[in-house]
């Protein structure tokens, strides 16, 4: 009994009080649909982050809120610091070109970012980051068949404002952060924000000397960071209610690529075949050339099988470079009967990448890719209300020219990064698009939503391969691709009351078709690939109960994919092929909860459930099976996802509050690759973080501490076969800890 009334006299205590760092039923205010409105009144599936929950949660890069989205996941083909491809709801990036752009378009400040190497970005002085779900081929339109995800900076403010923060971690992470912001004339405000992300990598290599006798240079290690990323802006009234926003943005990345997790399939004893248990966990050897012969993973590794532990036959290491740079301006007029919005943009990208395939000491599979890819996108909108109705129509111009170099692996008798199989590519993309939606106020409860989108599409494709010890030498091909698509939306809301918003909709989209960029090795793989197209029908509800102390969002979809746009890799020698791999259907749940059962814990919770199936008539051989697409799930496509954040805010009076927060995300099994061979089945696994902090009672000052991967869980993010007995994996960062102090003016 006695224990009983000190429990409810601490909870007492404990539920007193005002706690400034809650955040999960705050009002947040998405522009998912082209203007400001309240997530809970868009009838779309969307995901948002404010800038503050961010920085709650921790989020440092791109890919860390694939953690807390339903249905939403990626794969690292290169490892998460290069041209990571993100999927929604099934639908992602299959191949690795960066002749591509990605079903979930990616767009920052309402300017896309056509090359896929642009999402690994770094989270920093953001607004808020909204996910949209399912295709948005109305008022985007760019390719956004499984969806988009945009990043949304912070604005110069009217007043005096500045942050800085520090955060120390494992492996000897160093993340400085800092931002300033205020007026510099009664019609001028400014806005600079930097990020410095470094760290001594995660990898050791434990290849000292390669089969050609080359030492190799094993003193720094495999996927490290040093990465730059900075902003500034200039918010200038050039009238009455005219404004101008000029954005100037780039970052440099110069690391260490991840190192792979070499996978035979033969048993060292017997040449027998492993079983699949063993394979995955680094047991066995190839026989199928010399390079490899007797080598299993766990001896590449220096006699380890773990994320930490690999090899790389790269006398003088794998670079990374990655530079960005781009500008906007964003112009907005009022008019009388409605708003005029301009955004132009010009956005670069040069890439270069080395890559160890066969993880090993052997010189085989050591290849190379540069990209220098260059954009310019203009949007012309207006956006117009009445007292039943809200429109928004516009243009949409997108020019972007890429110069893409692919270095191929040749023989084994070869330096590394010396001789090539070499692949110059010239692509440029023209198009164009006018769209128009119109929101109508049937009655005080019904709305019906309608939109239309064309779109035009022209692409150039000068190909140039050789010299090569396998494969067609000093092949020129020229070719263009020439498409256009009608594409739209129309649905109905239905408000039954105040809080509570139940939709339906139909919506298609459309991902245009294009040209394969490397790995070109046969006839059929230089032909032109067609757009894509999709059909979604959606409906969903969002609703507040709970005296308002919490909230449910729900949406239940069903989609048909034609012409699925996907990348096959046949054979080392072969090369692949990126084709039209057949039709892909997909039906699925997705629920969100935010609920703050006290004053001083909250919680929120998502879960999604996926069913995606192949229907194709393509097969090829994969370790010397043949396996047919047919049938197949979508890679990285788990059946079953589901998340959590529970977050407990305990007061400390005059001395500010302490915050103990634990997230957790959990995937299904899977598979990693659009065949679904068994050497890429990864299991179910769950990852789990924590968080403890200290914040002052102003909330100027804040110290956490935070374990990333609390259990150490050991997963890969990526799976490929490359030979008849062979592949590679890989691997998923290991457990981190760490520190991060913030000051705030």
């Amino acid at each position: 009994m006695t224990e009983r009334v000190l429990i409810a006299a601490v909870l007492g205590l404990l539920a007193t009080g005002s706690f400034a760092q809650q955040s999960v039923l705050e009002e947040i205010t998405v522009t998912a649909q082209k203007r400001a409105q309240d997530l809970q009144d868009v009838s779309v599936a969307v995901t948002a982050f404010t800038g503050d929950a961010i920085e709650k949660m921790g989020f440092e890069e791109g890919l860390d809120i694939t953690q807390q989205v339903p249905n939403m996941n990626f794969f690292a083909i290169f490892g998460e610091a290069s041209s990571p491809s993100i999927g929604l709801r099934g639908i992602s990036l299959v191949n690795f070109s960066d002749s591509w752009e990605s079903p979930v378009a990616l767009y920052v400040d309402e300017v896309y970012r056509g090359n896929p190497a642009g999402s690994a970005i770094q989270l920093f002085d953001l607004e808020r980051v909204e996910v949209l779900r399912g295709p948005q081929g109305t008022l985007y339109g760019r390719n956004t068949t499984g969806g988009l995800v945009h990043y949304i900076s912070r604005n110069p403010t009217e007043e005096l404002v500045a942050s800085a923060s520090l955060r120390l971690g494992t492996y000897s992470e160093r993340i400085v952060e800092g931002m300033v912001s205020g007026p510099l004339s009664d019609r001028v405000r400014g806005r600079v924000a930097v990020k410095y992300n470094n760290n001594d990598g995660w990898q050791t290599n434990h290849a000292t000397v390669n089969d050609l006798g080359l030492e190799i240079d094993n003193s720094r290690k495999l996927n490290d960071t040093d990465n730059l990323g900075y902003r500034a802006k200039l918010d200038i009234d050039i009238g009455a209610e005219s404004g101008l926003l000029l954005d100037v943005h780039g970052s440099t990345a110069d690391q260490q690529t991840v190192g792979f997790a070499f996978m035979g399939y033969q048993d060292p004893l017997d040449g027998s075949r492993c079983s699949i248990d063993r394979i995955q966990n680094g047991e066995c050897t190839s026989v199928q050339t010399g390079a490899l012969a007797g080598i299993t993973g766990q001896s590449a590794a220096g006699g380890n099988w773990d994320p930490e532990h690999v090899a790389s036959s790269a006398s003088d290491g794998l670079a990374t470079k990655i530079d960005t740079f781009g500008v906007s301006a964003r112009l907005t007029v009022p008019f009388v009967s409605f708003d005029l919005t301009s955004i132009t943009a010009w956005e670069t990208l040069d890439k270069f990448m080395q890559d160890d395939g066969d993880g090993t000491s052997a010189v085989w599979f050591d290849e190379q890719y540069s990209a220098d890819a260059r954009q310019f996108t203009q949007e012309l909108r207006l956006n117009g209300a009445t007292d039943t109705s809200n429109w928004v129509t516009g243009f949409y111009f997108y020019d972007d020219t890429r110069d893409l170099v692919t270095g191929a692996p040749t023989t084994a008798d070869e330096a590394p990064f010396g001789v090539f199989h070499r692949e110059d590519v010239a692509l440029e993309t023209l198009s164009w698009a006018v769209f128009g939606q119109y929101e109508y106020d049937l009655t005080d409860e019904f709305t019906l939503i309608t939109g239309l989108r064309y779109t035009d599409e022209q692409r150039d494709f000068d190909y140039l391969s050789g010299p090569a010890s396998f494969g067609p030498p000093n092949l020129a091909v020229t070719d263009d691709l020439s498409e256009e698509a009608v594409t739209g939306r129309i649905g109905l809301d239905w408000r039954p009351k105040e809080d509570m918003l139940v939709y339906g909709s139909f919506a298609t989209g459309f991902k245009s078709g294009g040209f394969s960029g490397s790995y070109n090795l046969i006839p059929e793989a230089l032909l032109p690939v067609n757009g894509e197209d999709i059909t979604n029908f959606e409906v969903g509800l969002k609703t507040t109960f709970a005296d308002g102390r919490a909230r449910l969002n729900m949406a239940a979809f069903a989609y048909e994919v034609e012409d699925f746009q996907a990348q096959v890799f046949l054979t080392v020698a072969n090369g692949s092929q990126i084709t039209n791999a057949g039709d892909v259907s997909g039906r699925g749940l997705e629920a969100e909860l935010f609920f703050q059962p006290t004053e001083n814990f909250e919680l929120i919770a998502g879960v999604g459930l996926l069913d995606t199936e192949i229907s194709s008539d393509i097969s090829f051989p994969v370790a010397g099976t043949e396996f047919s697409l047919d049938g197949n799930e979508t890679p990285s496509a788990p059946e079953l996802t589901y998340n959590f954040v529970g977050r407990y805010y305990l007061p400390l009076g005059d001395r500010g509050e302490m915050v103990f927060q634990a997230d957790y995300a959990w995937q299904d099994d899977h598979f990693l690759q659009i065949e679904n061979d068994p050497f890429s089945h990864h299991d179910s696994y769950g990852i789990a973080n924590a968080k403890i902090g200290w914040y002052s009672p102003e909330g100027q000052f804040s110290v956490e501490a935070f374990a990333e991967n609390l259990g150490d869980e050991e997963y890969f993010t990526y799976q490929n076969t490359l030979g008849g007995d062979w592949g590679y994996g890989v691997w998923g960062k290991p457990r981190t800890t760490g520190v991060r102090f913030i000051w705030k003016l």
